[in-house]
């Protein structure tokens, strides 16, 4: 592999002044700002990520007050950007933040919800430009501001373990009344939605080669006596489909919506109250949002993203608590909700079974990693540690439960 595309380049934020200006309003002036580096390597590999502190002056009334931001910007090395397709990334999640949400919550308003009801899932949304050359072509300044939520209290859980029960119910609850926000505009304003559809189309093929990093959780499953019997079943599911068609669905109405496609412990943060109860939730991280299937959202946050002890009985209880208030939130929007039946529901989580567990089998990988168990881990040993890393016990355990579960529900 030609050693350039890993060449580490320094990414630098730089005149943020015209972005920002566009919604902080021109009687604010950007006395001076400071940038530094939001996550270490291993936890962040699609995108460089700063925390921005803006200091502001009032040019009115001379006062002085401080805004904090998170800049999102392109990552570091060719390859990252040929893996995540950064030109076509950033457009796409610039397009969730300035155009489909406003859209979701002017319907929520138009269908009977007061201001303070719709639904603000995303973080406040700060401006974004592809390039600071004037052809707009996506480049190294390319930029997507937006609050920190950190400052405002929301954190994520430890991707190693998974959220508990109770911030589970919160999340699959936000899950289902943004899929339901798009299934209500897909219904109420079709030619708007096309567009969206436009947007939300899967990434051309990836750099990556995944082939043996499904070999070697193949030899994982073989090795375990608990899911070896399964051993067949699993391999006609990961060696039978190839990666770029993971992503392939069938679209059978009345289920298809955008969907986020990543929605894991790192993209969904929440916020407590004083007393410890959950008062906030917001996602984040709308790179590679598709049009397809809701339920493969909801399959792949439940297994890795839910923590190793929960029950299959409180795991379905989960289920039930989506499609409840998938179709509570399309009724509150005066949609047509007698073609989403149960039976349908869960018919289609068996269809998206499959491909699931490909995405999940992947995912658990990473989620278990340990950077800190590789020695000097940098982007040139990404591409080894993606594929060839052989897993930890924290990876054979929650590789066990995926197997039995999806056998259990005759998944796969």
């Amino acid at each position: 592999m030609n050693n350039e595309i890993f060449e580490m380049k320094k990414v630098v934020l730089r005149d943020i002044e015209p972005v920002l200006h566009q919604r902080i309003g021109d009687h604010m002036i950007i006395e001076n700002f400071s940038s530094k580096s939001l996550l270490p390597p291993g936890e962040n590999y699609g995108s460089t990520i700063f925390s921005v502190e803006v200091e502001l002056k009032n040019k009115n009334t001379e006062k002085k007050e401080n805004l904090y931001l998170i800049a999102k910007m392109c990552p570091p090395t060719e390859y990252q950007k040929q893996i995540f397709n950064s030109s076509r990334t950033f457009m796409k999640e610039i397009f969730m933040y300035d155009t489909i949400l406003p859209a979701y919550n002017k319907l929520e308003l138009e269908c009977g919800l007061k201001k303070n009801e719709i639904f603000e899932i995303l973080p406040k949304f700060y401006g974004s430009r592809l390039s600071l050359k004037p052809d707009g072509n996506f480049d190294d300044d390319a930029v997507i501001f937006m609050e920190n939520l950190k400052v405002e209290g929301y954190n994520t859980g430890d991707r190693t373990l998974g959220y508990d029960l109770e911030h589970a119910e919160e999340a699959v609850k936000a899950l289902a009344r943004f899929h339901a926000l798009g299934m209500a505009m897909k219904q109420k304003r079709p030619g708007i939605f096309e567009v969206f559809k436009m947007y939300a189309k899967p990434l051309q093929n990836s750099e990556i080669n995944t082939d043996n990093m499904f070999v070697l959780v193949l030899d994982q499953i073989k090795k375990d006596p608990e899911i070896n019997p399964y051993y067949e079943r699993c391999e006609k599911v990961l060696l039978g489909l190839k990666p770029e068609d993971i992503w392939s669905d069938s679209f059978r109405e009345p289920w298809t919506t955008i969907i986020h496609s990543d929605f894991w412990v790192n993209n969904v943060m929440f916020r407590r109250s004083e007393t410890g109860k959950i008062n906030g939730i917001k996602f984040v991280d709308f790179q590679i949002y598709l049009y397809g299937s809701p339920t493969r959202d909801l399959i792949f946050f439940l297994y890795s993203s839910v923590k190793n002890d929960t029950t299959e009985e409180q795991v379905e209880d989960l289920m039930d608590l989506y499609y409840e208030t998938l179709v509570n939130t399309l009724n509150k929007m005066k949609c047509n909700t007698d073609k989403f039946t149960k039976e349908g529901f869960k018919a289609k989580m068996t269809e998206d079974g499959e491909r699931e567990f490909i995405h999940v089998a992947f995912m658990i990988k990473m989620l278990t990693l340990d950077t800190k168990e590789i020695n000097d881990f940098d982007v040139d040993k990404m591409h080894s540690v993606i594929v060839e890393h052989t897993g930890n016990q924290l990876f054979q355990e929650r590789l066990r439960r995926l197997v039995l579960c999806f056998v259990k529900r005759n998944w796969i």
